[in-house]
This record gives C-alpha cells, structure tokens and sequence, in this order.
C-alpha cells in the first residue's frame, strides 16, 4: 500500500510535496523589532531540510496600533514582540524566507493574529464567563489569584484591525508567501475566536448576542483578505473546534453546524482544526504527555465530514505511522507536527529513508517552546546558537561514566565526532533517573528518549558496559585521554525515616514497583503529585502529603495546571474526565513528620495537632544530591576531567541534554 503521507495535495492553487506539516508555533526567533532575521530563517530551515511539505508560521502581528500596544508586555515576556508585518518595511525579510522555504520544495504560509483577552482586550471585559460566574485562568492561577483583566475593543478598532488584517494578507502575498491563515482558534488567545466563543463574548451590539453576531467580525475580517489578495490566493482558517469548556464555550456541534459553513461560504481555503483555549483550556494547545497520543483527531474527522475544503488535523501527534494511519482513514487530509517537528526537525526524511528508530521522539514533557524562553528539552541544536556538532580535530579515548540520559547522550555526541567511546553504568539498565519515571503509566513517554539514545549508541558502536560501577583503579587502567562523569543524582530521605522498612524514595519505588504495598504514602509536593496521581490510578490508595502550600511547582506551566486541578478544586473550568479533580490521592499541604513507625507516619500541622497516617509503603519525594565522589578521587589521576547532567547540577532533563551536548561537542 503505498503512503498517502507522501502524497501531493492542493490548497486552491498550492501544491504541497506531501502532507506533513510543521504546526504554527508561537515560539520562532525574530529580530528586536519583530524582523524576520537569519536565525529566523535557519530555524524554518531546518524543517524543510527535514522534508517537512508545509510550514506555516506562529503568529505574525498585522497591526501598528497591536504593535504599540503590546510593546511594554513583550518586553516582559522571553517569547518577545514575535514577527511582525504591519508595515511595508517588513516585505523583504519575508522574501527571503519565502526563497529559503522554497530551495528545498516546502510551501510556507504565515499565520495572521489579533491577540485577544489574554493580552487584556476582548469583546468584552473580563471576568470570563460572566460577573456571575467567573473562571480562574492560567494567567490568574500562575500569579497567585491575579488578574490582568481584558477590556472592550471598540466598533472603530474592530474596522482598522480587518484592514489591518487584509493589508498583512497582501503583503504576505506581495513577498511570496504562498499562503496566509486567519488564527480564529484558542478561545483568548486570539481576538477573532473571542468574538466566536460564548465563553468570552457578552456584547450587546452587532458583534455580540446570536451566533451569526458573533461571528461578524472574523467573517467581515475574511472577506477583507480575500478581496485584498485575489481569488486564487489560498486563505486558510485555524478555528478551536471545541474549546473544552462544555456548553460554555464553542462545542463541536456548534463548529460543524454553523462556524464551518459559515467559513467556507466566506471565502476559507482550509479548515486547520485547532482545539482549546489558551487561559481555560490550555491542555488542547500545549497537550502533556497525560494524554494519549493523537486524543484531538476525531475534531478533525468531524470537521472533514461537514465540508470539501482540505482538512488539517492535529494534536500531539507524534509518529509518522500515527500520521499515516489518520491520513488512511479519512479522519485528516493534512497532518500538523509541532513539538514532534521542534524535537526532531528531520523525522519526516528519516521516516522516508526507512530510519524510523533514529527519530528523536517528543517526551510529551513541556519543558521547552522550542527557541525562544527555554528551548526543547532534548533537541540541543534547537536554539539560537548552538555549538555544532563537527568532526573532532584529533580522535580520543573518552570515558562517559554514568549511563542516565546525560551520559548516553554525551557517549553518542563524542562518537558521532570521531572519539573511541565506552560507557559505564552501574546498574542493569541505561537511562538513569528517566528511565525509573517512564515505569509510571503517565510519564510512560519519558521511554521515547532513554530508547531513541540506546539505539544511538548501538549505531556509534559505543562500548557499552552495564553493571559495572566505575572504581579509580578501572579508570585509570583504561587510561583515558576523557572523562566524563555523569553519575547522576541520589534522593535524599530525611533522617526520620532513612532506613526503616516500607519505606523508599521516588526513583527506587518506581524501579521495585512490585514492592508497593496497597496502602501508599508519598511525601513531597512536587514531583511526588505525579507519582501519586499515576499510583492512583494503578488502584493503590493514596496520600500525598508535605510542609508546602502550593503543588507541583517544579513541572512545567501546563503539566503543573494540571495536576493542581486534579487534585485541589481550582475555579477552572472543567470538562474533559481527566481533568476532574479525584478523591485518590489524598492531599494533606502544611504538614511536617514528627515520627515514623513500622505502620503509621505521624505528621503536625500548622496548628500543632497531630495526625496519624497509616501505610504499608512510603515513597519520599523531596531533594536530590548529585553524586560527585569521584570528582575528587580523580582530581590528578586523569588529564581531562568533566562533569554533566545531575553530577555537574541536580536539574531536569533539558539540563543532562545541554550540559551533555556542551561539553561532547568540544572535546
């Protein structure tokens, strides 16, 4: 059967090479100004090298007022002001991406944005949904109950912004951008699906109130950009097909029956099928690995049923087989990869080669928006300015001790560049602390990347050497010309429970699972919420206790909203079953341990009254302290000594893959 990945399609009159496309991301380098620049252009690059069909960009501002106003914000801000193209004095730089796109066969598209309430304007203030019932919104939850409210746009704004928005179409046209998208999608994120959805729109005037009043503005504001480019000028539309915020917001019965039509008899080329809103619902656009793999298809396969436009599906979509499956049964007639494409810019040509273990695979984890803020987390040469990776200018005998992700990936960087490397891990397993969390069923993904580095060093013909614990007498009688230490991180037990039995730390309980008793204690307010919450789920009967106020505070922003919601009665809204708040795990905040038996953890409030909390296993969640008694027994002995990931710093896995790749790519 041959791939309809790799099939042609058109869009009106662009032809894309095959139906992979690179999702617009809000998180491209762009100059101080909102320029497109070189670096901007390398970072487009390096996905059509990767035979990626379509790119289409993250927001592009098409408005001076826009661009003024949101100034002092992006300053604040690591993602910035992000490109613009309000003015004529942009066009040039867009010429030249749209030239660079098009050396390698890949379309490009830029989409076109009004920010909407989550940059203080909307159709209506805020609170969202009414006075009378008002949502807690990411922004609010992050700063502590906060608000940064949103005011009414005015009748005359709303009239520039649509020529605005058609003037951005024609340049976009004018430099050679083969296609534009009007981004009507993520609820308050963008002002034209503001206007769309109930959830944000109270207007009383002729943008407000019934559904054709809601939708007046981006339909007015379509039809501008398709008088301003012509009829044969593809125009495609992003839309939330379901916000995820019930009756609410806008349902899919609401998108099939009246919000495509309505595009498609205003001029749309293509329905981009989106879903989520950005303050409320985030976990439809920045989707963790708590959700299976391709959980939003099915808003596309309804989509494609109600119209004969070209349908894009996406939503944590991660393998090619995935893709082509989608693609096979009609659910999709386009498939976007985002964080796929941001953690692997080449998995299309790899996948098309016949390599599909040497793909990089997303860990779902969020750490990383790609370049801009904090880069992907384990795609080194995803940022600004990597150190490239380059043939060694002399051949060494390197040591990588330690054979945790930091390891495994500097072991695979060294030989890549031409060193003779071996690899010693003490345990029988490589992978170190990521491989123990991809043992719970909701960071199973974690495996993508412990199981795409071993069958790097497979490839790299690295002397791989488990259960062997590096001693000074084995180093020195291989005789090194490098070392590398990267032997990790111990977690830390308080000295009230450090050796009594039941009890274990995060990592050993998930390597001796079978060990877990039914009755399950977890002690520690970060990390242990998602061992309490997978436990949980695996029926054990569960209490997640500590001395903090706040939860999850070292997970990334939305894998953090998320487990605060399932486990505290947040005022979000909520719709999907896995964001309901559980009775199990248990949560006790404020607490400290006075005493631990055999049977009972004994904690004290901040009051003084005592509680006893029965168990048949503890599991202590709290510190980490790096390993570093070989740092110094080696101090003299070799000639070339470095330490990496956790050995170097206790952090997360965005610092082994850096630290690795800093010091890999040099010796």
């Amino acid at each position: 059967m041959s791939r309809k990945l790799e099939e042609p399609i058109k869009i009106k009159n662009m032809e894309l090479k095959n139906r992979i496309a690179f999702a617009p991301f809000l998180n491209m380098p762009s100059g101080e100004e909102g320029t497109i620049t070189e670096t901007t252009i390398r970072w487009f690059a390096e996905r059509a090298k990767g035979e990626t069909g379509f790119i289409m960009t993250g927001t592009i501002n098409p408005s001076r007022s826009v661009y003024d106003m949101l100034a002092p914000l992006a300053a604040m801000s690591p993602l910035g002001m992000g490109p613009t193209l309000h003015d004529d004095k942009y066009i040039p730089g867009y010429v030249q991406l749209a030239e660079a796109m098009h050396a390698y066969g890949t379309k490009i598209g830029i989409q076109i944005a009004l920010p909407g309430p989550m940059a203080m304007m909307g159709p209506s203030p805020s609170p969202f949904p009414t006075p009378d019932n008002p949502k807690m919104d990411l922004i609010e939850a992050l700063m502590g109950g906060m608000s940064m409210g949103a005011r009414e746009v005015s009748v005359e704004e709303l009239e520039q912004w649509g020529d605005d928005l058609a003037a951005t179409a024609a340049r976009a046209k004018s430099a050679g951008i083969d296609c534009v998208e009007l981004h009507c999608a993520h609820g308050s994120a963008t002002l034209c699906c503001a206007f769309i959805s109930p959830f944000c729109n109270r207007r009383t005037d002729k943008y407000g109130g019934d559904w054709e009043s809601r939708l007046r503005f981006p339909l007015e504001a379509l039809q501008k950009m398709r008088k301003a480019v012509g009829e044969d000028y593809p125009i495609m539309v992003r839309i939330s097909a379901d916000e995820l915020l019930g009756d609410l917001g806008i349902t899919l019965k609401d998108t099939t029956e009246i919000i495509v039509p309505a595009l498609e008899k205003a001029g749309a080329d293509c329905i981009d099928v989106s879903m989520g809103s950005m303050t409320y619902s985030p976990e439809g656009i920045l989707t963790p690995l708590y959700y299976p793999e391709g959980c939003f298809i099915h808003l596309a396969e309804a989509v494609k049923k109600v119209t004969k436009l070209p349908v894009i599906g996406v939503g944590r979509i991660l393998s090619m087989d995935v893709a082509e499956k989608y693609l096979q049964e009609g659910k999709a007639d386009i498939i976007y990869l985002g964080r796929q494409l941001t953690s692997d810019p080449e998995t299309p040509k790899k996948y098309f080669d016949g390599r599909p273990e040497d793909i990089r695979k997303c860990i779902g984890c969020l750490y990383g928006i790609g370049s801009c803020g904090r880069p992907c987390a384990i795609n080194y040469d995803i940022q600004d300015e990597p150190i490239p990776l380059t043939p060694a200018e002399k051949a060494k005998k390197v040591l990588v001790i330690g054979g945790g992700v930091a390891g495994m990936e500097a072991a695979t960087v060294a030989a890549q560049r031409g060193h003779s490397v071996t690899l010693m891990e003490k345990e029988a397993e490589l992978g170190g602390i990521v491989a123990a969390l991809a043992r719970a069923p909701i960071e199973a993904e974690f495996g993508n990347l412990v199981n795409y580095l071993a069958t790097q060093l497979k490839k790299q013909k690295v002397d791989v050497r488990i259960c062997k614990e590096a001693t000074v007498n084995d180093i020195t009688e291989l005789n090194p010309d490098v070392v590398i230490l990267a032997t990790g991180s111990t977690m830390t037990i308080p000295e009230v429970s450090a050796g009594k039995p039941g009890i274990m730390n995060h990592v050993d309980a998930l390597r001796r699972k079978e060990e877990i008793g039914q009755k399950v204690l977890v002690q520690g307010l970060g990390y242990g919420c998602e061992l309490a919450l997978s436990l949980a789920e695996e029926g054990k009967d569960v209490t997640l206790f500590g001395k903090g106020t706040d939860l999850a505070m070292p997970l990334p922003m939305v894998r953090r909203i998320y487990v605060q919601r399932k486990l505290t009665d947040m005022n979000f809204v909520k719709e999907l079953p896995r964001q309901k708040k559980v009775d199990n795990p248990k949560v006790l905040k404020e607490v400290t341990v006075d005493e631990v038996t055999p049977r009972e953890v004994i904690v004290v409030d901040k009051e003084g009254a005592k509680t006893a909390l029965p168990y048949d296993t503890l599991i202590v969640s709290l510190g980490r302290k790096s390993n570093i008694s070989l740092v110094e027994a080696l101090q003299g002995k070799v000639s070339e000594l470095h330490q990496i990931g956790d050995c170097a710093r206790v952090e997360d896995i965005h610092g082994a893959i850096w630290t690795a790749n800093e010091v890999a790519r040099k010796i």
